[in-house]
């Protein structure tokens, strides 16, 4: 067997595994095979499972639904007008497509688990309990993302009769936690570490998805004693390379390293693709340039002496590429930059109308610049600057089969670490964690004296954990549990220098003490020096989504959350 999932497409395994498109209340069992009754054989289980992996890739437009909720916080934005904005309400298709992609993963999961069990005697013990224990991780990963990003949400363990589809009610969210925590040690216990092939989910899987679920939740002992866990007993490691985990190339030898968990896609499909890529490329190199990093979220990388940009002594605001954490090329292209993209090498600029382009015997040719005159481009329709995490690839972005990395061991350490200080329990392996990240960055290890002072710290793993994981999809959910949502949120998005050669000066970090532990720059006073985007809102209702109007139009049973 290949040493990834083979996604097996066209088989008409039940309702849920295909309705996809459809309000999961709305949807109903045609005939018995919707309750699992061909699940008689390991064969049979394993195509199952297949169309369940398959179900996590939640996207809209072949784009991860996990980068795009970046750009509904203060750190990135799209080119049209989207949540960010907060002025969305409940019939908007981002919610519902959540949703429904959600409850899509769990009814398979369901599906699986419960039509698995009347044939376990014609399976080995071994491969049926770890193929169980899979669909029941899988199941948690929905209800995780259903808590954090709804609150309370019906808990459906069974496949659905006909009669029950309609008349389910919105489980408490600490009910539902509960039972995450429950599901991932009891499947996490039957795992391996390492998971059978390359895109499936193992015990170190299991415990960072309890990891994550406690952190979110508060519960800082239980996430610092998960994550310590998998750090061990799973053998994994960073990478030594930062930019290569989001490229194809690189990640081939990474996976089962510092990959943990991650959506695939294969060349034996010519529909296994993924545009993101294509959709935050340069207009320069053939990209769509749809999707853009904020100033908020370049002035969060430290200088290479280790410290913010506001304290730093190396940092040159008239040179803001300069001696910077290596994290920040690797993560966003700057004007300046000789970037790599849909097989397009140029100098990345949006002051000129003409670029230098590398030719293939390595000459360069001085061409014209769609990113300085595109009116979809990122000086007109961004704020300056483009993603170059996902996007500078050895790839063909209109063919694009970089792999999504939905959890990897740089989040473990991040997980321990913050879950260390909230719960004041500092230790050596809480420096360790930090600085085996921050080596890898080539930044200076925490100093002594940072490492005795909370508050320090705290500042320190907040900016860490943001510049790390920009646009894999965790910004949302932070800026809501770290409580900054309201101060981040609303105002004009920010972005770069309008000239070139004249740059604004470093933005004040200490407008508050909020302010300077959440790393939040303010730009007052120089608005008419950068590029600006939408003025943003912020209302209290925005905590949470709000549970789709479709779905209740189907069930009015299912209450609303507060405020929408």
């Amino acid at each position: 067997m290949k040493n990834r999932i083979t996604y097996i497409a066209g088989l008409c395994l039940s309702l849920t595994f295909l309705g996809g498109c459809e309000s999961f209340l709305d949807k109903e069992p045609l005939d018995s095979p919707a309750q699992g009754t061909f699940l008689t054989n390991e064969n049979a289980v394993n195509v199952s499972l297949n169309a369940l992996y398959r179900s996590i890739d939640w996207g809209y437009g072949l784009v991860p639904y996990q980068s795009a909720t970046d750009a509904w916080t203060d750190i990135a934005i799209l080119r049209a007008n989207d949540l960010g904005e907060g002025t969305f309400d409940t019939y908007n298709s981002h919610p519902a497509g959540l949703w429904r992609y959600a409850y899509t993963t769990i009814q398979r999961a369901n599906t699986i688990i419960e039509g698995m069990e009347p044939h376990k005697d014609k399976m080995s013990p071994a491969a049926f309990n770890r193929m169980q224990a899979e669909a029941r991780v899988l199941r948690a990963w929905a209800y995780h993302y259903l808590v954090f990003m709804f609150g309370d949400a019906p808990l459906i363990t069974k496949p659905l009769l006909p009669a029950e589809f309609k008349t389910q009610v919105r489980t408490p969210k600490a009910e539902i936690i509960a039972f995450i925590y429950k599901e991932l040690d009891e499947a996490g216990g039957v795992l391996d570490w390492a998971p059978t092939e390359r895109g499936r989910v193992s015990r170190a899987v299991a415990m960072g998805l309890k990891a994550r679920t406690a952190l979110y939740n508060g519960d800082y002992a239980l996430a610092k004693a998960a994550a310590k866990d998998v750090m061990d007993n799973a053998g994994l490691s960073l990478n030594p390379h930062f930019g290569d985990l989001f490229t194809r190339s690189g990640q081939q030898p990474n996976a089962g390293g510092e990959i943990m968990l991650e959506v695939l896609y294969t060349d034996a499909e010519v529909t296994s693709r993924t545009n993101l890529p294509l959709g935050n490329a340069s207009r320069a190199a053939g990209g769509q340039s749809g999707r853009f990093p904020t100033q908020r979220l370049v002035d969060m990388f430290e200088a290479s002496d280790g410290k913010r940009i506001d304290e730093s002594a190396v940092y040159d605001p008239q040179n803001p590429r300069a001696n910077r954490d290596l994290r920040l090329k690797y993560t966003v292209a700057m004007p300046g930059d000789t970037v790599t993209m849909n097989l397009v090498t140029f100098v990345y600029d949006i002051y000129n109308n003409t670029t230098s382009f590398k030719n293939p015997d390595g000459s360069w040719t001085v061409k014209s610049n769609a990113d300085f005159d595109n009116p979809f481009g990122p000086a007109k329709s961004g704020v300056g600057y483009l993603w170059s995490k996902y996007t500078m690839t050895d790839e063909n972005a209109f063919q694009s089969r970089v792999s999504f990395i939905l959890m990897r061991y740089a989040e473990i350490l991040l997980t321990y670490a913050e879950a260390s200080i909230e719960d004041n329990t500092v230790d050596e392996a809480t420096i360790e964690a930090i600085n085996q990240l921050r080596s890898r960055a080539k930044q200076p290890l925490v100093p002594a004296d940072i490492q005795a002072d909370r508050e320090e710290l705290r500042e320190l793993i907040r900016r860490e954990r943001t510049v790390e994981l920009a646009v894999e999809g965790f910004r949302w959910f932070d800026i809501r549990r770290w409580g900054i949502a309201e101060l981040v949120m609303p105002g004009k998005v920010v972005g770069i220098s309008k000239s070139g050669t004249d740059l604004p000066p470093v933005p004040n970090f200490k407008t508050t003490p909020v302010h300077d532990l959440n790393s939040i720059p303010d730009y007052t006073g120089q608005l008419e020096d950068r590029y600006t985007r939408e003025t943003r809102f912020w209302y209290p209702r925005l905590i949470l989504l709000p549970v789709p109007q479709a779905e209740r139009d189907i069930n009015p049973d299912l209450t609303q959350n507060s405020g929408w």
